[in-house]
């Protein structure tokens, strides 16, 4: 019983993750829980140049270990290690419109347990949308 008393804090805290894991099995998504951050936007490009395009604003925005999966017109990147979250996975999905493309900006926290990211998800979106604002601006010219 002193056992459970000296140690209730980290008793606790394993119920609440061991809970969130058991929660994300049960409805069969592993996102459900996460702080996470996703919004869309249309490009008046082709596919292959907003994903070019978006490509280059990640890099710009300074996200780290950017790629490209061109089977799935997808992006994917990091970000690093801040304060207020451990870090993020960012992912670019680009689908094809009729005279344009949508593109869909996805943060989501790599901690699965990680529910609050005191608006880090938002800020990476910003820094996205700053970045890809600027390549746009100087390509209409």
């Amino acid at each position: 019983m002193e056992l459970v008393k000296s140690n209730w804090g980290w008793i606790i805290l394993f119920i609440i993750v061991v809970s969130i894991y058991l929660y994300k099995i049960i409805v069969q998504n592993k996102d459900a829980l996460t702080s996470k951050f996703t919004v869309k936007q249309i490009l008046p490009l082709p596919v292959n140049a907003s994903l070019h395009m978006s490509k280059q604003a990640l890099k710009n925005a300074k996200f780290i270990n950017v790629g490209l999966d061109s089977n799935e017109n997808r992006l994917y990147a990091k970000s690093g290690f801040s304060m207020s979250s451990w870090s993020e996975f960012i992912q670019v999905k680009a689908h094809e419109m009729d005279n344009s493309t949508e593109i869909e900006f996805k943060s989501i926290c790599a901690l699965p347990t990680q529910v609050f990211d005191w608006g880090k998800n938002k800020r990476n979106y910003k820094r996205f949308e700053k970045e890809l604002n600027k390549l746009t601006n100087a390509n209409t010219f």
